[in-house]
């Protein structure tokens, strides 16, 4: 009874959980809102479907498909769902910097990474409100200041991890991950926008896929480690 009411009282388990849940729900809804997607891509407007290599996720969140068709049901069902994901690295960004309390250099770095991971946190609130069909530049600018300042967060927590005994290296060297990948995309949205519009599209939806189903699963791998610790703590 004494470790149920314990586990009630510590919110930041409560937090964990709800980090973790978050990416599953993401991922099973964002599948969901796949399939009411009308159809259409930038370089072929009458694509039927979502088509997995040729559509970004932003085109699940626009209210018109780029079929020219309404997308309502499709907005309606994944924004939601983006938008809890979203929210879900608040706690997360703020409860971690804890386990690296006892050692102060650590402890720097981690809110340093912490820092930078609420600009991370906001922009991708601000991406998933800002529909591109209606706001366009606005909406990829927020989605690229998310990957800087979400690569910059995967830096400052891979040095700590690395750093700290309670962390195999493993959870080190899923940051690392996170942060090649992060540049990588930013790279890929630069360096091919020469190329035509079908091979740019099918390039940068592509790796989007691997890219993002890859971050779910390392933020669920953290986000578990976060809450096995916050119960360690607790007692």
């Amino acid at each position: 009874m004494m470790k149920h009411l314990k586990f009630i009282n510590n919110w930041d388990s409560l937090g964990f959980i709800f980090a973790m849940i978050a990416p599953i729900q993401y991922f099973i809804v964002g599948l969901i809102s796949m399939c009411f997607y009308p159809g259409g891509t930038l370089y072929d407007a009458t694509s039927p479907g979502f088509y997995i290599w040729g559509n970004y996720f932003s085109d699940l969140g626009r209210t018109i498909a780029l079929s020219g068709e309404s997308n309502l049901i499709s907005f309606i069902i994944f924004t939601p769902a983006a938008l809890i994901f979203s929210v879900s690295f608040i706690p997360f960004i703020f409860l971690m910097p804890k386990f690296f309390e006892v050692d102060e250099n650590q402890h720097k770095i981690a809110l340093a990474g912490s820092f930078a991971g609420i600009f991370a946190a906001g922009f991708l609130i601000l991406t998933i409100l800002t529909p591109w069909d209606i706001f366009g530049n606005i909406h990829m600018l927020f989605a690229t200041l998310f990957n800087l300042s979400g690569s910059i967060f995967a830096f400052f927590y891979f040095i700590a991890v690395m750093k700290n005994k309670e962390f195999p290296n493993i959870y080190g060297y899923a940051y690392l991950f996170l942060l090649i990948a992060a540049v990588i995309y930013i790279i890929l949205t630069f360096s091919t926008s020469l190329l035509p519009v079908s091979d740019k599209v099918i390039i940068q939806a592509s790796y989007q896929k691997l890219s993002q189903y890859s971050f779910l699963f390392c933020y669920f791998l953290q986000s578990y480690k976060g809450y096995r610790l916050s119960l360690e703590k607790c007692g």
